[in-house]
């Protein structure tokens, strides 16, 4: 089968139940917020909504990254939309009939320009909501929108999508919420340091050897993600040389090219990375089109772009818990790390996905909120008192974050947090684990474990689910 053929059957492959309802709910003038599992195809419901042709004026489509919002505005130049873009640095055509843009450049050109305002603004990603740093732009944007102007929230890592639609609610619009919990390819997660074994002294790389062992097991292709361009394409070089080599991959003229000498160089042995440092030409016509034909047994991704990746592979495997932000280093968030590991498994070529962890591997350590009891009438709120937590020797413990799992950073790190775990609310599927240990390390299934970013609940006196974000602690 050929790469256009391989495209044109994702493009001709019919919609879910689920993004149907959205679609429909949009064509009765109701905002939606939908909650799907990364993969599940959550843009196609825009797709969709612009193709049948819903719309009058534009649509303007929002995205956290630059680096996404180029790449939404190529893709959809590419199928013969009249789209434009606008990001901090670059304006094209921002009177086209769909806008791609970051929140920031939509509110201070898009939505307050003079004329009239879109029809349609999607917030893609949308639990940047409950970010300390960007929350307040979102909420800025949504309050002062037009009554006129319908929204579209889309988002596979929100917990409590209820809890927004209220908020929407409160503001005067009518909301419908769309969620579908199941996963197209349901995940198992599986330990790799054991699959290290058995190589020869030859394969010295720490992530080489366990590369190998999951291609060995049948576990290939797979996309590894790692936490800086350099570290991507190092470890690419690394696989490319390390790894055994199967049946060299033959490249056109054409494809030699575009690539350019040093990526031609691993694609020929079945190894590409994948980082914003690219062209688009080089992503999208090029490394995606070869890993979603599975000519390729492993991509090398950078962590910052989890969320633009436009395919998936059979596998995935994290090296780092943290990644850089231009001078700044910091963890991984864990609606991130959803992300990532929601790119495990193939719709319609893999019956399961597989998350590869090993000792150095970031995990989502379940967390509940903390609450706090109401005092009697009459008698004050005493102020509650600091009680320092000293964990045994080891790795250093962390305290779960409000509405959040934590990332814990140490192998034998759940040992150290007897004093304060929490099991994941009943909402997902747990119940609750007031004492005793941890659940174990590894949890061996993942189906359906999607919940663990969750936007704050709003407080009565506020407008907002960010009223507990801004306060910093839980009332």
């Amino acid at each position: 089968m050929q790469l256009g053929e391989l495209e044109g059957l994702q493009t001709l492959m019919l919609p879910d139940a689920w993004q149907r309802a959205a679609v429909h709910a949009l064509q009765a003038g109701r905002d939606v917020v939908v909650d799907a599992p990364t993969g599940a195809g959550k843009t196609h419901i825009f797709e969709r909504f612009v193709e049948q042709g819903n719309f009058a004026r534009r649509a303007v489509f929002t995205v956290p990254t630059r680096a996404l919002a180029n790449d939404k505005y190529a893709e959809w130049l590419a199928r013969g939309w009249r789209v434009g873009i606008t990001t901090g640095d670059l304006s094209v055509s921002p009177h086209a009939p769909v806008v791609v843009a970051t929140l920031e450049a939509a509110q201070g050109t898009l939505l307050r320009s003079a004329g009239a305002p879109p029809d349609l603004l999607v917030i893609d990603e949308y639990q940047w909501l409950g970010d300390p740093a960007r929350g307040n732009h979102y909420e800025g944007v949504i309050a002062t929108l037009p009554a006129a102007v319908q929204l579209l929230f889309l988002s596979g890592s929100v917990g409590n999508p209820e809890d927004v639609a209220a908020w929407l609610t409160r503001l005067g619009r009518a909301v419908e919420v769309v969620r579908t919990p199941t996963r197209p390819v349901p995940l198992e997660e599986i330990e790799v340091d054991d699959l290290a074994r058995g190589f020869p002294r030859e394969l010295e790389g720490f992530w080489s050897r366990r590369v190998a062992g999951a291609l060995r097991e049948g576990l290939g292709p797979v996309l590894v993600f790692a936490p800086h361009r350099a570290d991507a394409e190092r470890l690419a070089r690394e696989f490319a040389r390390e790894l055994p080599l199967g049946d060299p991959l033959p490249l056109t003229p054409e494809q030699t090219s575009m690539a350019g000498p040093v990526l031609a160089k691993l694609l020929q042995r079945r190894v590409a990375y994948h980082h914003s440092g690219l062209g688009y030409v080089q992503r999208a016509g090029l490394v995606e089109p070869l890993a979603k034909a599975g000519q390729l047994r492993v991509v090398v991704a950078t962590l910052g772009l989890a969320a633009g990746i436009n395919f998936s592979l059979r596998s995935v495997m994290l090296t780092a818990a943290a990644y850089r932000v231009g001078a700044l280093e910091r963890d991984i968030a864990p609606h991130e790390l959803l992300q990532m590991i929601g790119r495990a498994g193939r719709r319609g070529l893999d019956e399961t996905g597989y998350v590869l962890v090993s000792s150095r591997t970031p995990r989502l350590r379940p967390a509940a909120p903390k609450t706090r009891r109401t005092p009697a009438l009459g008698r004050p709120a005493a102020r509650p008192r600091a009680r320092r937590i000293r964990p045994r020797p080891g790795p250093r413990y962390r305290r779960p974050a409000l509405h959040r799992g934590t990332l814990p950073h140490g192998r034998r790190d759940h040992r150290h947090a007897r004093a304060r775990h929490a099991a994941l609310s009943p909402a997902h599927g747990y119940r609750s684990r007031p004492s005793g240990p941890p659940p174990p390390r590894a949890l061996r299934r993942l189906r359906g474990l999607r919940p663990a970013a969750r936007v704050p609940r709003p407080l009565a006196r506020a407008h907002s689910p960010l009223a507990l974000a801004a306060g910093g602690a839980a009332g």
